[in-house]
């Protein structure tokens, strides 16, 4: 127990001893303990205390000094004072003082330390003062056990213990119900056991509510961590922390030919408008009782008209016998049909549209080439009764998204109105596709164009109050949202198809309406997290499970805004995931429309008796959910498989040419002269810069850069070369032909050349070896000398061997006189024939 006294010994404030004890060294009238050990002889025990200065003779006295511990320890008799000497070592040994000390009865000490100390009050008496910092020391009177443990008994080992009458374990209704009637009886023998008695009915109770909240407790802690997570939505959220995307079920997609059946006499044209949200299926009913059956929704954010003479338009042969569209073709002219006379072209064909090319037959002799030349008004039909010819199945469809249309004419053929449709090279041909009709193989084929076509993705549209159902998070309960807020909702009819995504995992449709108290209506933002929600309004978030519709959440803890009681939520979205979209081609045909407004079921009916949809190509992309496992796998080590951040300045370039339009790019450190920045520089694929492409990379370059860095973006500047060289041939060389092989083996035409852009990437200097060595590899030379090798902008006659260049610099030698200032190769050929 503490005393408050002046003899306490403080603990603060703390200090290093160094002047007090060189005071008490002094010697004077105060006095401080500064060392203590105990002897044994026998059955006498002897307290050796050492001073700063010699001790006076009158602390001999046994009341002057008290031992605090158990069992007590008393002095026995007046101490002596030792004088200095020298141990048998010739160490010196100070003046101290000899106690004579015995416990009380005559026991052994204890084996703990005990507290020695002075009296001050005595001490006064003699004239003396006592350090408060120095009146107490430690002293072990049993120096025959030292400081280890050599005599502490061991204690017993103490009686088992006994086990409860109860499982202590028991987490379910049962096992908490047994445990519960277990202590019943301990506590009241006599209960009783019935069920209709209160106490048991009490005890039921409790186990229940035990019950659910044993149950919260496992899964709050199996979800807290990556590894025994099973709901899909912990997994991607904990896999979201390290920027690893977990996509739910994607959506199938493909290409859907929309035609309007054409009269079949008069050259009259016919339409018919497509509105968002129409539908191709190849159910025969109601497309929501057939679940077996294929729903692909087209993707158009306006109407959009399709015309009769779109089912199919000829291909212009040029007049030749054997016309083809090679592999790789970015353009192609087709024959306007006669129908179509009487609209605009950017009527006819908006640039913008789809235009698919397939393999038909041509059907009866000399049908074919009468249609293409506008001799008859509409195709011949293949004898099914569609008014279409079916494509060969061993010509799978080509689709490509027309760049521009042109009218032009034949002088050839003047009264032919023709139209030449173009493409990016990234839709570029992959098959060639007859022209004219080509008898080779044994079976007349030809190619024929198709309009009308649109993208579609697997889905259909689901709306009204039987699409959503109210959750209770923790009982699973379906709470009534006229009574009290609700923030989480499923979307039940998601819970087999599965909810309609895009690559990625944003939902193709997820239309969320909030009916207020108020009767004002207003929508919900879908965000990928609410940690992004918005600041006013509503925001909601879709959780994906494998055993559980998904659901609907306004709110995680205090993100989020929950709609009031009172409100009525409705959402319209769309159902359809997963390889159920991997259909065949010309598997679609019909075309049904929606009736009904937003928030009521959808009632589905034909879109028009005289219209069909057909799906050009097979349903592709359609995936399952990542598995869990995969998840569990991938994700710890995902951040070094896949970068998502850019730590150091080299890894920006990386990002930089993952934007489309990037040929290459290289960053360096700079330092703005208040906070480090990193310099890009990227060089544009095109000729032509392009502002969309530099506003894309600073956008990439500021989402991966690190927090406290700057990161700018500039253009790459190009650094025109001049190489000559003096080459000798040996005899019998041509040497028109070994100058075309030495050019072709420098310049960037071809693959391989030396100055190539693969060859010299962005920052990356020249060496004039590699030209001496691709030079002499060609057949025929004999020797090489560079006699000239720098910059355009450097005085002639210079000579460098490695050609350096900065690190937002390329190096180009393109040799071609239509662009003087991006290098020039002078070629000097001696010897040959």
């Amino acid at each position: 127990m503490t005393t408050f006294d002046a003899y306490t010994e403080p603990v603060q404030p703390q200090a290093s001893p160094l002047r007090r004890p060189e005071a008490l060294f002094a010697g004077g009238s105060v006095i401080g303990l500064r060392a203590a050990s105990a002897t044994s002889s026998g059955s006498t025990r002897t307290v050796s205390v050492w001073l700063y200065d010699d001790p006076p003779a009158g602390l001999t006295a046994a009341g002057m000094w008290t031992f605090q511990g158990r069992p007590a320890v008393t002095v026995t008799g007046p101490g002596t004072v030792v004088a200095a000497t020298t141990d048998p070592d010739g160490n010196p040994v100070p003046a101290h003082l000899d106690l004579p000390v015995q416990a009380v009865g005559a026991a052994l000490p204890g084996r703990a330390p005990y507290r020695l100390g002075v009296d001050p009050a005595g001490l006064a008496g003699l004239g003396l003062q006592v350090d408060p910092l120095r009146r107490h020391l430690p002293v072990r009177l049993r120096p025959e056990c030292g400081d280890v443990p050599d005599c502490v008994r061991i204690p017993e080992q103490p009686a088992p213990l006994t086990p409860p009458d109860y499982d202590t374990l028991a987490r379910d209704y049962a096992g908490l119900r047994a445990m519960l009637l277990e202590r019943l009886d301990v506590l009241a023998p006599n209960s009783d056991h019935s069920p209709a008695d209160v106490t048991v009915t009490l005890l039921e109770l409790m186990a229940h509510l035990g019950d659910l909240l044993h149950y919260r407790l496992d899964r709050v802690a199996t979800e807290t961590w990556l590894g025994t997570a099973r709901r899909r939505a912990s997994v991607t959220r904990h896999a979201r922390l390290v920027d690893h995307p977990v996509p739910p079920a994607t959506s199938a997609a493909t290409f859907v030919q929309v035609r309007r059946a054409h009269p079949n006499a008069g050259p009259t044209d016919s339409s018919f408008v497509v509105q968002p949200g129409d539908t191709a299926t190849d159910a025969v009913g109601d497309p929501e009782r057939s679940p077996d059956a294929a729903h692909f929704t087209l993707e158009t954010d306006a109407p959009v008209t399709v015309f009769a003479s779109h089912a199919e338009v000829p291909l212009y042969d040029w007049t030749e016998a054997d016309a083809v569209l090679t592999a790789g073709a970015t353009s192609a002219v087709l024959v306007r049909p006669r129908p179509a006379d009487g609209a605009p072209l950017a009527t006819w064909l908006p640039v913008g549209s789809l235009l698919a090319f397939e393999v038909v037959a041509p059907g009866p002799a000399g049908a074919q080439q009468d249609w293409a030349r506008r001799l008859t008004n509409w195709p011949p039909d293949d004898g099914g009764g569609e008014q279409i010819r079916l494509p060969l199945a061993s010509f799978p469809a080509q689709v490509v998204r027309v760049t521009h249309a042109v009218e032009m004419t034949d002088p050839l053929s003047p009264g032919l109105p023709l139209v030449r449709v173009f493409w990016d090279a990234a839709d570029a041909l992959t098959r060639p596709v007859p022209v004219s009709v080509d008898h080779s193989g044994g079976t007349p084929r030809v190619g024929v164009a198709r309009l009308g076509v649109l993208p579609a993705h697997h889905g259909l549209l689901v709306d009204g109050p039987a699409a959503i159902a109210p959750l209770d998070p923790l009982t699973g309960g379906r709470p009534d949202p006229a009574r009290q807020r609700v923030a989480d909702y499923l979307l039940v009819r998601a819970a087999t198809a599965g909810l309609s995504c895009a690559p990625g995992g944003r939902p193709w449709r997820l239309d969320t309406r909030v009916a207020l108290p108020s009767g004002i209506t207003v929508g919900a933002t879908r965000v990928t997290s609410l940690l992004r929600a918005t600041a006013e309004g509503f925001s909601v978030v879709v959780d994906h499970d494998d055993d559980h519709p998904p659901r609907l959440r306004f709110r995680t803890g205090v993100l989020g805004v929950v709609p009031p009681a009172g409100s009525a939520v409705t959402v319209r979205y769309e159902v359809g995931a997963g390889p159920g979209g991997l259909i065949a081609a010309n598997t679609l045909t019909r075309l049904v429309r929606s009736t009904s407004p937003a928030g009521q079921p959808c009632v589905w009916a034909e879109a028009d008796a005289r219209v069909t949809a057909r799906n050009l190509t097979p349903g592709v992309g359609g995936a399952a959910a990542v598995p869990l496992d995969d998840v569990r796998r991938d994700a710890p080590q995902a951040y070094a498989a896949v970068p998502r951040r850019a730590v150091l300045v080299s890894d920006l370039p990386p990002f930089a040419t993952q934007v489309p339009g990037v040929a290459r790019a290289a960053a360096r450190r700079s330092w703005s002269g208040s906070w480090p920045v990193g310099l890009v520089a990227v060089e544009l694929a095109g000729d032509v810069d392009d502002p969309s492409v530099d506003a894309a990379v600073a956008e990439v370059m500021d989402a991966v850069r690190m927090v406290g860095t700057e990161v700018v973006t500039l253009p790459a500047t190009p650094v025109g070369l001049l190489v000559a060289a003096t080459v000798c041939l040996t005899p019998g060389t041509d040497p028109a032909l070994a100058r075309l092989r030495i050019l072709a083996a420098l310049r960037p035409g071809r693959p391989g050349g030396v100055f190539t852009p693969a060859a010299h990437p962005l920052g990356t200097s020249v060496y004039v070896s590699t030209v001496v060595a691709a030079v002499a590899g060609v057949p025929g030379v004999d020797a090489v000398r560079v006699t000239e090798a720098r910059r355009l902008s450097e005085p002639a006659g210079t000579y460098h061997e490695v050609l350096v260049v900065g690190p937002d610099e390329i190096a180009v030698c393109d040799d071609d006189a239509a662009a003087p200032d991006r290098g020039r190769i002078e070629l000097t050929v001696e010897g040959g024939r």
